[in-house]
């Protein structure tokens, strides 16, 4: 038998958690620098709102919406992942951008992410939470939404060139990689990723040294004994505690063979022999009270450098959030307390492995 097909699906169509978690994180610069103008004046906070308001619905819609595939198909109102419901206000223009559309839209984009600088320097705190969620929000919907996006005509797409082509002869999702498994006559198209690539290591990794090295910056300015102490806690915590006590549980452990191979973890040897059983309340308890250590461990100093809180707390927010709505949905760790794959798409995956265990793949 061959092996399952193992497939990125472009994102034809939205659902409403795509719409909550990209306003959300699309929202989160703008409030913080909406909040920075306000503790100053109140006008200049409507100013603000109305700069945003005339790039996002005119400058954004005319400029950029009207050449997507997700604003052409759609009837009456828009239906994508930032304007669902907004009437479609403006012609289809089908092709490419012009010359004149990028320059105005590179102009609007600055003018909403400088306008409040003046204000976000007076507070370190929300300058860095700023700073922070903006480059995570360009950076993330880089590596998940550009992939997969159907908006071809967009610079910054990164659907392969024989993809866009296919797509608009045929329509239909199709293959983009062979590193997923997709379920079989699923109108959900549920994905579940069976092997990571170095690529998706470089993500988390940034991801996870931007709250890490704010931490470990902000002990440093004060004691660097205690900085060296934190990043010995980090070192022990991610490589040895939850290596033992998690890792060793986990499918992409047991698939790596010398050394570890996942979006964490890469090219980190092995120490502990794999154990192909869920964790139990042992391990999680003891994985759990690691991670409250790292999290909590640097906060005494995080207050006295607002700017390292702001970029602190806003990367851990985006960390768990983004990991929960992309990853955890289709992760083949079903032993973890938060894994979001379904009972019906665990059983077809865990049929298909123990087939292919029993009479192998042609």
């Amino acid at each position: 038998m061959s092996s399952p097909s193992i497939s990125v699906i472009l994102k034809t169509q939205h659902s409403i958690k795509d719409r909550l978690y990209w306003n959300f994180l699309n929202l989160l610069p703008f409030l913080v620098g909406s909040i920075s103008i306000a503790r100053d004046s109140i006008k200049w906070v409507a100013v603000y709102i109305g700069i945003a308001l005339f790039f996002s619905l005119v400058i954004e819609l005319r400029f950029v919406c009207t050449h997507c595939f997700y604003y052409i198909r759609s009837k009456g109102c828009v239906k994508c992942m930032m304007f669902s419901g907004v009437p479609k206000i403006f012609k289809d223009r089908p092709g490419f951008h012009t010359p004149f559309e990028k320059i105005i839209i590179v102009l609007g984009v600055f003018s909403v992410f400088l306008f409040p600088v003046y204000w976000l320097f007076r507070d370190p705190l929300l300058l860095g939470a700023y700073v922070i969620s903006w480059g995570l929000f360009f950076f993330t919907v880089w590596r998940y939404g550009c992939i997969r996006c159907i908006n071809f005509e967009f610079p910054v797409n990164r659907a392969p060139a024989e993809m866009r082509s296919d797509f608009k002869k045929k329509g239909d999702p199709f293959d983009i990689s062979r590193n997923e498994f997709r379920v079989s006559g699923s109108n959900r198209c549920a994905v579940l990723k069976v092997k990571h690539e170095f690529k998706d290591f470089i993500y988390w990794s940034f991801v996870t040294l931007v709250l890490l090295f704010s931490a470990g910056l902000a002990i440093g300015i004060h004691s660097t004994e205690w900085m060296i102490a934190y990043i010995f806690l980090i070192f022990f915590h991610f490589y040895i505690l939850e290596q033992r006590f998690f890792c060793t549980h986990c499918p992409y452990y047991a698939m790596s063979e010398n050394k570890v191979r996942c979006m964490m973890n890469w090219s980190w040897p092995k120490y502990f022999r794999s154990r192909s059983y869920p964790p139990g309340k042992f391990d999680l308890a003891v994985t759990t009270l690691g991670f409250l250590v790292v999290i909590f461990f640097p906060l005494s100093w995080l207050l006295k450098e607002p700017f390292l809180l702001g970029a602190y707390l806003v990367s851990i927010s985006i960390f768990l959030l983004t990991i929960w709505r992309y990853e955890c949905c289709r992760c083949i760790y079903f032993g973890c307390p938060f894994n979001k794959v379904s009972a019906e798409v665990r059983k077809e995956f865990e049929g298909q492995k123990r087939f292919e265990c029993e009479f192998g793949e042609d």
